[in-house]
């Protein structure tokens, strides 16, 4: 019978070489949003996170997203996040890690922007 300790201490080498991606600064106003969030973000969600952490952005960890080869970057996680600094403090910075790439370009997909 294995210990859970043994069980926590591993890692998946994949997974560690996929993390050391560098952390970007983007401006969340021109991210895209995913097809799956083509309206926005959660009102519920952006509403809870305006009162928690109103306009900081101090300790918020890096928004994921994809890259298509035009450079427009398309948000995969974080889509409350970039709205509620685009918001909030606008000419704010978020940190953006890339996880991908797409062949095709994004550039027709809706901005965080167009719906605020």
């Amino acid at each position: 019978m294995r210990s859970q300790t043994a069980l926590a201490v591993r890692t998946c080498p994949v997974y560690d070489a996929g993390m050391n991606q560098p952390v970007r600064e983007a401006d969340p106003n021109e991210l895209r949003l995913p097809p799956s969030r083509s309206s926005g973000a959660d009102p519920w969600k952006l509403h809870q996170q305006i009162r928690r952490f109103g306009s900081s952005r101090e300790g918020m960890p890096p928004l994921f997203a994809y890259e298509d080869p035009d450079g427009v970057l398309e948000i995969s996680d974080g889509v409350t996040r970039a709205t509620r600094i685009a918001k909030l403090a606008p000419g704010e910075t978020v940190p953006v890690i890339v996880i991908g790439r797409y062949r095709r370009s994004r550039a027709t997909s809706p901005r965080v922007r167009d719906h605020l």
